[in-house]
């Protein structure tokens, strides 16, 4: 049941564009056999919204790659269980940075837009691009919900098994990235957001030189760890948290008694509150939470002030506790990026 069309506006390349955007880092072409998406329609065969090359993709029996040409694309996007392996690719002069994203997929939609008769999922319905399919690599693109703050409002939800997110920028206020399942990797990209902005149940998360940035006051994180069996656990290495104002962010506070999340190697500005972590909801549950910094630097950064249920550590959590022994080798982990 579908209750919002997707619509597309475009902001597309000036002309000669496409010829200046060149050099080794550059990805303007759809590699061989890739679904194309072209909101002008100008490429032949393409696709003009996201979700039409997604549905071509549910007819693939094996590996797949998803391109996506310049534009904002204002649609909610479903990826469902597919056969095979999943590449998504946006178009962009510098596949290194986030920064250089030229593909944007965007629309405004909160848990208080929802029809009350729905009861089910109600956060599905907020995201916009929602990844139900596993072993899924992402990169170059800008996923944004533009809700605001009225509530839980979510940019990107991932719902399966072996993701890798590179170089991408996700936005929002409330609840901006769901990371439900995992194991994930999260490289090189911004996440921005006010509440909870990082959240999730079940997924073992690696945060590999990302940006996050608190726009409005509240946590950064909402790690949802039920109990000792779940394997959910957050890991920020060499990330750079800032804001506009000091002091009102916390790194994180506990969706469930469990949770587990850590900041290392990072940088943080003075956007986060000495205190570091919070409550939930006044909710003195903190005897099994796993809240803990090691070798941190920035004006934030001092743990003096932390609250007395976290904690540092004697040496950093090595990828290998997230992601795997062999996550070096795995076809979701993009080592360029690390």
């Amino acid at each position: 049941m579908q209750f919002f069309a997707p619509l597309v506006a475009l902001v597309y390349l000036v002309a000669g564009a496409e010829s200046a955007c060149t050099g080794p880092n550059a990805r303007t072409t759809p590699p061989p056999g890739a679904i194309v998406v072209d909101a002008t329609g100008a490429y032949r065969g393409s696709f003009k919204t996201v979700s039409e090359g997604v549905a071509k993709l549910s007819t693939a029996t094996g590996d797949s790659t998803l391109f996506l040409m310049p534009g904002i694309y204002k649609e909610k996007v479903t990826v469902p269980p597919l056969k095979g392996k999943l590449i998504v690719q946006g178009y962009t002069c510098d596949t290194t940075s986030y920064s250089a994203n030229q593909v944007t997929i965007t629309r405004a939609m909160a848990q208080n837009d929802i029809p009350a008769s729905i009861t089910k999922n109600r956060n599905d319905y907020t995201t916009t691009l929602l990844l139900k399919s596993s072993n899924v690599k992402v990169y170059n693109l800008n996923v944004a919900n533009t809700a605001g703050n009225v509530g839980q409002a979510i940019a990107m939800k991932i719902d399966g098994a072996n993701y890798g997110i590179y170089a991408c920028k996700l936005t929002g206020y409330q609840d901006t990235l769901y990371a439900n399942q995992g194991p994930a990797l999260f490289a090189k990209s911004y996440i921005n957001g006010a509440v909870d902005f990082i959240f999730g149940l079940y997924a073992k998360t690696w945060f590999e030189s990302c940006d996050i940035e608190s726009i409005g006051k509240g946590c950064v994180t909402a790690n949802g760890r039920t109990d000792n069996s779940n394997p959910s656990e957050y890991v920020f290495n060499k990330a750079r948290v800032f804001g506009s104002k000091p002091g009102q962010a916390f790194l994180g506070r506990p969706w469930r008694p469990y949770a587990r999340v850590v900041f290392q190697n990072s940088d943080l500005s003075d956007v986060v509150d000495p205190a570091g972590w919070q409550k939930w909801n006044g909710d003195n549950n903190t005897g099994n939470v796993y809240f803990k910094e090691f070798n941190n630097r920035g004006a934030g950064a001092a743990t003096t002030k932390r609250v007395a249920f976290s904690g540092t550590l004697q040496k950093p959590v090595a990828i290998t506790e997230i992601l795997g022994e062999g996550y070096g080798s795995a076809w979701w982990v993009d080592k360029s990026f690390m």
